[in-house]
């Protein structure tokens, strides 16, 4: 079995995420149990926003052969554009899954 990094690439949509791995392009399109999104924030609460994170992630991790080892994520779509407070809570939510690296590479 093969070993790749866990390099994901996520997109954040109301109650909903998308996480691709790259190297592999598992795909896990995760709605939220809880909504973390509001009437005026895409990621208005971040315990629920990393909940459904760390849903799709071991989504993507059920399939084995991935090395834990300074996993990146990249933030690549959202549905909108992210106001500093909102990126923060995308940033420490992504952290506290376990992300090493968060990158925001969102076309604004």
């Amino acid at each position: 079995m093969e070993i790749h990094r866990l390099d994901l690439d996520v997109a954040i949509y109301r109650d909903r995420v998308q996480v691709t791995h790259r190297p592999t392009d598992t795909f896990v399109d995760q709605r939220a149990e809880y909504p973390f999104s509001t009437e005026r924030s895409i990621v208005g609460n971040a315990r629920y926003l990393e909940d459904t994170m760390v849903r799709a992630i071991r989504k993507v991790i059920a399939q084995g052969g991935f090395s834990l080892r300074d996993p990146i994520a990249r933030v690549v779509r959202c549905d909108g554009p992210l106001a500093e407070d909102e990126r923060v809570i995308v940033e420490y939510s992504l952290r506290e899954t376990g992300m090493r690296q968060v990158i925001f590479e969102l076309e604004e």
